[in-house]
């Protein structure tokens, strides 16, 4: 019996050491066949103009193509369901945000994939702002008006989002909650859409990413009321944060990471990991993506990690509370 456990040990020792060989081989010449990068939207919207433009930098570093692969369809889940299911050896990497990380586990009882356990995490790579805007001739004029509007019509206000479960749908409910106020949430398929009938005097605001809302606003077409960061931001230096409003600790910013597989080599992990933090201190890339609206991060895994956890936690409270459901 001692000799059959002996040799058992001693077998398993040797898988152990052969696939650590096998992983140590792989990761040595990484990346030696184009890679894959799963956009899980459709081709146009801001996901897809910032992984082309990571999939370009990427292949300049690396020395292979990085191919964009749109895999749209049920809201961004057929595409990271792929990346899951991906053969975990660095040649397959997805570009998720909150939503897709960190929102959907609260939204789908039989989400078919589980970002801690499915995925490794590579790094954060960008944060986008978001931005209140109104009607320039109607009010609200500022959101200590909005709130006073809201609070005498409960109910009778309405604001745009760029989609049910969206970051602008999420973060006005918890805006909603915070300062006690009752307005009704009217989705669209993307920002443009809401847009257009904010525009149109059919919504009272909402909440927008500041790299859609910027060219409206430079134009006069739609006026910024407050930014949801931490301090204000240098493409509009006059417009204030919501703490400054009245609206103590209200911050909330959008978000984008690179995952991998899960049991991707971490060599191969600690590499993708060092050409996207060098990137996003390329001042080059950095000026592209302010340009866009959004701010090159380039974070350790662990940070990343750390965030998908927090934001599940955070937005799990918001969804359930709203009873926000996945359309």
């Amino acid at each position: 019996m001692k000799t059959i456990q002996k040799l058992t040990a001693a077998l398993l020792s040797s898988l152990a050491l052969a696939v650590a060989s096998t992983s140590a081989a792989a990761a040595s010449d990484y990346p030696s066949r184009p890679i894959r990068l799963i956009s899980p939207y459709a081709a146009g919207g801001l996901t897809d103009v910032l992984a082309r433009m990571l999939s370009k930098r990427l292949s300049e570093r690396l020395g292979q193509p990085v191919v964009v692969d749109n895999r749209a369809g049920a809201g961004g889940v057929i595409g990271v369901e792929a990346a899951a299911k991906a053969a975990p050896d660095g040649y397959t990497i997805v570009l998720v945000g909150q939503g897709l990380a960190s929102v959907n586990a609260s939204l789908y009882k039989n989400l078919p994939y589980d970002t801690v356990r499915d995925f490794a995490p590579v790094t954060m790579i960008a944060t986008f702002p978001m931005v209140f805007v109104s009607k320039p001739d109607a009010p609200p004029a500022s959101i200590a008006e909005l709130i006073a509007m809201a609070k005498a019509r409960p109910g009778t206000l309405n604001y745009g989002s760029a989609g049910n479960a969206s970051t602008a749908h999420l973060m006005t409910e918890l805006f909603k909650e915070q300062v006690g106020i009752d307005i009704t949430h009217i989705p669209y398929r993307g920002e443009s859409q809401a847009f257009t009938e904010l525009m149109g005097g059919r919504l009272s605001g909402m909440f927008a990413t500041l790299g859609g809302t910027l060219p409206l606003v430079q134009s006069g077409k739609l006026r910024a009321l407050a930014i949801a960061t931490k301090e204000r931001s240098k493409l509009l230096p006059n417009v204030p944060t919501v703490s400054e409003t009245g609206v103590p600790g209200f911050e909330v910013v959008g978000w984008y990471g690179v995952l991998a597989p899960a049991q991707t080599p971490k060599p191969i992990l600690e590499r993708l990991n060092k050409e996207f933090t060098e990137m996003a201190r390329e001042p080059e890339f950095r000026e592209q993506m302010t340009s866009r609206g959004l701010d090159a991060v380039g974070s350790s895994p662990e940070e990343l990690g750390k965030m998908i956890a927090s934001e599940t936690e955070r937005w799990r409270a918001v969804v359930h509370k709203a009873n926000i459901r996945a359309d």
